[in-house]
């Protein structure tokens, strides 16, 4: 019976975090993006409830006249649930600034402007609000938005001081209300200011981390690719056998792996230059990338010796073919733009992967094999 309790204990546990994990998808969505944008929604809406509980708390103190409180807790209550169902619902994604800062931004100003207008003589406590939705917008709002949200709510406030001076001067008073203006404009000048410089320094860490992915991948490309003709170098392709043989392990295709060395190379070199050189290199590079087929891996092992990867099909066909095609292609092709006429041939070993066997014991083979295409006339694949 114990050990029952104790399953049963086990598997509410584990059953929770999936009940809450399935609650939050519901709520907050998967999509990362859209989960920070509606976070900021229920953060707002946490600010409003607190401000509707400070209304209620009022109107049962009777600090301030119930119909007009009325409507700015509407206000209140239908503001964040607007724009929940807005991010919800993917309107947002249809626009540049997804986080829909800017327009809460304005509709929060907006309805402090209110608040201030209708809370009587606790009206001056608002203005703090003026300012936590400044701070709030600045880290999502662009420079320009910025200072449209300062300038709109400068002039909304101007606007609403003046009004309640001329409608209720017994408790919005001038002198005091001008007061409370050029405070309010010094300190949310002061927190555009400062939005600005964080919109620059976010800006200029958005482009160090672009560079830096491009270094990156500069790096990773440089590591792993030949200068010269752009294929895989020695050391990547070595990674990559492993990783072949290891699917191989797992009951994956076969392999078959080849050693193509440029015929007489070094005359090339000696008769045309080493320019003329690398531009057979290249040449050899590019047409092997072309006639190949498209899951052959090609590698510039060493000098003008390059290795050729060459995973089995099915069913299996010659793994020679393709080296064929490769040979018909160069014959046909200029090695060099400088010398029209030029035109280079290569030698292969061939050989297949053996269960069981090491990398190192593979290439030996393909390079005895190779050794005996040279010997035997060059231009020309040995398979072994």
């Amino acid at each position: 019976m114990k050990r029952a309790t104790a399953a049963g204990n086990e598997l509410d546990a584990s059953a929770a975090p999936g009940w809450m994990q399935r609650l939050a998808s519901l709520v907050l969505t998967d999509e990362r993006k859209q989960r920070r944008a509606i976070m900021m929604v229920l953060t707002t809406a946490a600010m409003y409830t607190v401000c509707l509980a400070l209304l209620a708390f009022g109107v049962l103190y009777a600090v301030f006249p119930v119909e007009q409180i009325r409507v700015l807790a509407v206000l209140l209550a239908l503001t964040a649930p607007l724009f929940y169902f807005l991010i919800r619902c993917g309107f947002n994604l249809r626009l540049r600034q997804t986080t829909l800062a800017f327009p809460q931004a304005l509709v929060a100003q907006s309805v402090v402007a209110f608040a201030y207008a209708v809370c009587g003589p606790i009206h001056t406590a608002t203005i703090v609000f003026l300012a936590m939705v400044t701070v709030f917008g600045m880290f999502d709002m662009s420079t320009r938005q910025v200072r449209v949200v300062l300038f709109y709510t400068l002039g909304l406030m101007a606007m609403v001081m003046t009004w309640r001076v001329h409608t209720d001067p017994q408790v919005y008073q001038g002198p005091l209300e001008l007061m409370y203006f050029a405070m309010m404009a010094t300190c949310l000048s002061g927190i555009s200011m400062l939005s600005v410089l964080v919109s620059k320094m976010r800006k200029r860490l958005r482009t160090q981390k672009d560079e830096l992915a491009r270094a990156l991948a500069r790096i990773q490309i440089v590591a792993t690719h030949d200068e010269l003709t752009g294929l895989t170098n020695r050391h990547h392709m070595i990674a990559l056998l492993g990783e072949h043989i290891s699917r191989h392990a797992r009951g994956g295709p076969g392999f078959a792996v080849a050693l193509a060395d440029i015929d007489y190379f070094k005359n090339v070199n000696d008769t045309y230059g080493h320019r003329v050189g690398d531009e057979a290199l290249i040449t050899f590079a590019k047409q092997a990338c072309a006639q190949l087929r498209s899951v052959d891996l090609v590698a510039r092992w060493g000098g003008e010796e390059f290795l050729l990867l060459l995973p089995e099909t099915k069913p299996p066909g010659d793994p020679d073919s393709g080296i064929e095609r490769l040979r018909a292609a160069l014959a046909l092709t200029p090695a060099s733009a400088h010398v029209p006429a030029l035109r280079i041939a290569f030698s292969t070993g061939l050989t297949r992967y053996i269960d069981g066997e090491a990398i190192d014991d593979m290439i030996e083979r393909a390079d005895r094999a190779l050794y005996a295409a040279k010997d035997t006339g060059r231009n020309r694949t040995v398979m072994v």
